[in-house]
């Protein structure tokens, strides 16, 4: 259902994810609808399945990542940890 600039979308949950839903929404005072809307903004900014709808029209992958090789880890990944 398409109203304005929104559309509805649905799903399905299994009683164990909607369990941690509704504990996240108590946490958080969250509408159901901001804690999903939020959690698909996020899923489509970082794009972990790498769908291309997702990416800006200027996206251009790099040919490592399009052959399949992970790209370079980030300099930050790379930090130490001291012993505890």
């Amino acid at each position: 259902m398409t109203s304005g600039d929104t559309e509805a979308f649905a799903t399905r949950l299994s009683a164990a994810e909607a369990k941690r839903i509704r504990k996240a929404l108590n946490q958080t005072g969250l509408s159901k609808s901001d804690l999903i809307a939020r959690g698909v903004r996020y899923y489509i900014d970082e794009n972990p399945d790498g769908v291309p709808a997702f990416r800006p029209d200027d996206y251009e992958m790099d040919p490592l990542v399009k052959a399949g090789i992970l790209p370079p880890e980030k300099d930050t990944d790379w930090t130490a940890i001291e012993d505890r």
